[in-house]
C-alpha cells in the first residue's frame, strides 16, 4: 500500500510540473464524459462462524457524466462494473470443525452520484471526491431454479428453468481524492485513490486506484 502510494504521490509531481506554467482552465459551466478503470486490490473478510472471504485483486470498469458547476464543484452520474476473483470457506453450523472450501467470480454493478472538489482553478488540480451508489453484488452461486416464459424476437414464445443465485442489493460509498489534469481545452485525465464502503455487515470496505480519461463539451 505505501508503495503504491508512494507512486501515485511521484505521479501527482511530475504532472504538476509539467503544466506549472498554465493558469486557466475551460471546465467552469461544462459538461464531461469520463472512462473509468478501477483497480481494487486485494481483501481479506472474516463473517459469522469463523466463515471467511478473499477477494482478490481486479481491474472493474466505469463511466461518468458530469458537469462543472464551476470551476472547483463537479457533480453528477456514475455507472460501475466488475468481475472479481474470490475464494471462500464455509462452517458448518452443527460442527465448526468441518469446512467446506470453494471459489468462483463475485460481479458487482452499480449506478449513483459523485461530488467533487477541486482544490485549484488551473488545468491541473488536486481533488477530494465522494459517492453515493446503489450496488448489486451477485456471487454466482446457484440457489435454485425458477420457471418463465419470455417472447424472443427470433425464437417466439420459449418456456423454461431459470437458474438463480445469491445475491444482495446495498447502499455504497466512496471517499477519495487524487489529481486531474486538463491536457487541453477538452481532454482530461484523472487519477486517484478511493475507499469505498457498502451497507454489510461483513464486508468493511475495499481500496481502489482509479484512472479516468474524459471529454469535456
Amino acid at each position: 500500500m505505501i508503495q503504491r502510494t508512494l507512486v501515485l504521490v511521484v505521479f501527482i509531481l511530475m504532472l504538476a510540473s509539467a503544466v506549472s506554467a498554465q493558469t486557466v482552465s475551460s471546465r467552469g459551466e461544462n459538461w464531461e464524459f469520463s472512462f473509468q478503470t478501477r483497480y481494487t486490490m486485494e481483501e481479506d473478510y472474516t463473517g459469522e462462524g469463523g466463515s471467511t472471504l478473499n477477494l482478490k485483486s481486479d481491474l472493474g470498469w466505469g463511466m461518468g457524466f458530469n458537469y462543472n458547476i464551476n470551476r472547483h464543484f463537479n457533480v453528477g452520474m456514475i455507472f460501475g462494473w466488475r468481475s472479481v476473483p474470490y475464494e471462500a470457506t464455509a462452517v458448518d453450523a452443527s460442527d465448526p470443525a468441518e469446512t467446506n472450501r470453494f471459489g468462483g467470480e463475485m460481479t458487482t454493478s452499480n449506478i449513483g452520484m459523485s461530488v467533487d472538489y477541486n482544490i485549484l482553478k488551473g488545468p491541473f488540480t488536486p481533488y477530494v471526491t465522494g459517492s453515493l451508489s446503489w450496488m448489486h453484488v451477485n456471487s454466482n452461486i446457484l440457489a435454485g431454479w425458477t420457471g418463465g416464459c419470455w417472447w424472443y424476437p427470433w425464437w417466439g414464445y420459449v418456456c423454461g428453468p431459470v437458474p438463480l443465485t445469491y445475491g444482495d442489493n446495498s447502499a455504497a460509498y466512496t471517499l477519495g481524492l487524487g489529481a486531474r489534469l486538463e491536457v487541453s481545452s477538452r481532454t482530461f485525465l484523472r487519477v486517484g485513490y478511493e475507499r469505498g464502503w457498502i451497507d454489510s455487515s461483513t464486508m468493511d470496505g475495499t481500496n481502489m486506484v482509479r484512472i479516468d480519461i474524459g471529454f469535456m463539451y
